[in-house]
C-alpha cells in the first residue's frame, strides 16, 4: 500500500504568478484537427514522398465506407497492480464514447496502401504525439484487435470533434472480449499483449515507482490526427538519389577473410553498381591463389535494437578462365558475434545471377558499430598455367543493395 506524500511547498513570488496567468491567457486553443496528411515514403530516401494526400472530413464521409463502433467504445489504461501486471478487464476501463469513422487502411490506400514490412507512423497535434504500428495492424488485424478507425463523428458532439477537442480520432473497434464489456466494444491490456508486436505495446510508468512499466492499452489511441505517413523497409544502395551511406572494396584474398576490413582497396568508381542494369564493376585477380572478392559497408540511420530483419541482394557472376575449375561466387554478411562471415547464398554458374539473402536473428550481430558487411567472392583462386600464362579468377557486380526491416516503439 502507498503512503500518502506530502510534498513541501515553496511560496511562488506574486510576480511569477502574474507572468504564468498572462502566458495562459495569450496561449491560443488548440483546435481539433479535420483533415489528416497521407504520405507514403520512397524505401531509399526517407526525405522524399512517393505520394501525398490531403482528406478532409467531408472526404472521409463522402468516399469510403462508413463504419460504426455500434456501440460505446472502452479502451484499458494502467492498473499499476503489482500483483496483476496486465490487469484484470475490469480495471480501469475508460470510455471514450461511440463513433462513426473510416477504416485507416481505406486512407493508407489513397497513396498507395502499404507492404508487409512497412511501419504507419500515426501523428497526434497534442503534446505532439506520434504512434508506430505494423502492416498487420493495419490491414490483417488480430480479431482481438479489431479493426483500425479514424474516427470523424461522436456521439457528444457531432463533426470531427468532442467536448475535449480530439479532432479525428484513432481507435480500434473490437468485438466484445473474452474478459467482459460483452455488449460493448473494448481494448484490454491482454487484447494488446495478443494483437500488437511487443515493440508496439503500450507500457506506461508508475508515477510512484518511475522504473516500474505497466501496460496501457488506452495510450495506442491518438486525438486530434494530423498525418499517417507510411515508411517502407530502407533500401541501401549505391543509387546517388537515396539518402544512406555506404562504401565498395576490392582485392584479392587467400580465402574468406578473418577480418571485416578485408579487401581495403576501394571502388575506383561504384556507378556501374548503382542500378539493376547491365553495367558492372569487374574485380580480377593479379596474384596466383588468390580469389577475386568484393566487400560492401552499409551504414544504417536504424538502431541495430530496431532492426527485425536484413536482406541483402547481389546481382553479378562469378567467373574463372580455367573452364575445369569451380565457376560463381559465394555471398557472406559479417557476424560480429563470431567475428567471422556467414554463408547467405551461393551459385556455380558462370552467367549472371541474382543472390539474396537475410537474417532475424539478433540483428546486433550482424550491426557492427552501426555498419553492415557483406562480401562476396569467386570460388576458385588464380592458377598458373606454363610458365606465363594465368587463370585468373574474377568478380563482376551489377547491382548490390541492403534491406532494413525496421521498427519504432510506442513506450
Amino acid at each position: 500500500m502507498r503512503r500518502d506524500v506530502f510534498p513541501k511547498v515553496r511560496a511562488i513570488p506574486a510576480a511569477c504568478c502574474l507572468v504564468i496567468a498572462l502566458m495562459l491567457l495569450a496561449a491560443p486553443a488548440m483546435a481539433a484537427t479535420t483533415q489528416v496528411n497521407v504520405t507514403k515514403y520512397c524505401d531509399n530516401n526517407y526525405s522524399t514522398a512517393v505520394k501525398t494526400a490531403n482528406l478532409t472530413v467531408a472526404n472521409l464521409m463522402a468516399n469510403y465506407t462508413q463504419v460504426y463502433s455500434n456501440g460505446p467504445l472502452y479502451m484499458q489504461k494502467g492498473t499499476f497492480d503489482l500483483n496483476d501486471t496486465w490487469g484484470d478487464a475490469n480495471q480501469g476501463m475508460v470510455y471514450y464514447g461511440e463513433h462513426n469513422g473510416t477504416y485507416v487502411s481505406n486512407i493508407t490506400g489513397e497513396v498507395g496502401g502499404m507492404s508487409d514490412g512497412d511501419e504507419l507512423w500515426v501523428l497526434g497535434i497534442d503534446k505532439p504525439i506520434t504512434r508506430y504500428f505494423g502492416y498487420d495492424n493495419v490491414y490483417t488485424p488480430n480479431s482481438r484487435q479489431g479493426d483500425m478507425i479514424l474516427a470523424w463523428w461522436d456521439n457528444e458532439t457531432g463533426l470531427a470533434g468532442n467536448t475535449w477537442n480530439s479532432g479525428l480520432c484513432l481507435f480500434f473497434y473490437t468485438p466484445p472480449s473474452v474478459y467482459g464489456f460483452a455488449d460493448s466494444l473494448n481494448l484490454t491490456n491482454r487484447d494488446m499483449e495478443a494483437s500488437f508486436d511487443s515493440w508496439y505495446q503500450r507500457f506506461v510508468p508508475d508515477k510512484y515507482n518511475v522504473s516500474a512499466l505497466y501496460p496501457a492499452a488506452n495510450g495506442l489511441s491518438v486525438k486530434n490526427v494530423t498525418d499517417l505517413l507510411i515508411y517502407p523497409p530502407h533500401r541501401y544502395d549505391f543509387n546517388t538519389t537515396g539518402d544512406t551511406d555506404e562504401w565498395a572494396y576490392e582485392g584479392g584474398v587467400s580465402g574468406v577473410p578473418t577480418s571485416a576490413t578485408v579487401p581495403s582497396t576501394a571502388f575506383s568508381s561504384t556507378s556501374e553498381i548503382a542500378d539493376n542494369d547491365s553495367s558492372v564493376y569487374w574485380t580480377n585477380t593479379t596474384d596466383d591463389g588468390k580469389y577475386a572478392a568484393q566487400r560492401f559497408v552499409f551504414t544504417l540511420k536504424e538502431s541495430a535494437a530496431n532492426v527485425e530483419r536484413l536482406n541483402v541482394t547481389w546481382k553479378g557472376s562469378g567467373t574463372h578462365d580455367n573452364v575445369s575449375a569451380t565457376q560463381g561466387a559465394d555471398l557472406y554478411i559479417w557476424n560480429g558475434g563470431s567475428s567471422s562471415y556467414e554463408k547467405l547464398a551461393d551459385t556455380s554458374s558462370n552467367s549472371t545471377t541474382t543472390l539474396t539473402g537475410g537474417n532475424a536473428s539478433v540483428a546486433t550481430n550482424y550491426v557492427v558499430d552501426g555498419n553492415v558487411t557483406v562480401l562476396v567472392m569467386q570460388k576458385s583462386a588464380q592458377q598458373p598455367v606454363g610458365e606465363d600464362g594465368k587463370y585468373y579468377s574474377h568478380l563482376a557486380t551489377d547491382h548490390v543493395k541492403l534491406v532494413v526491416t525496421h521498427h519504432h516503439s510506442n513506450s
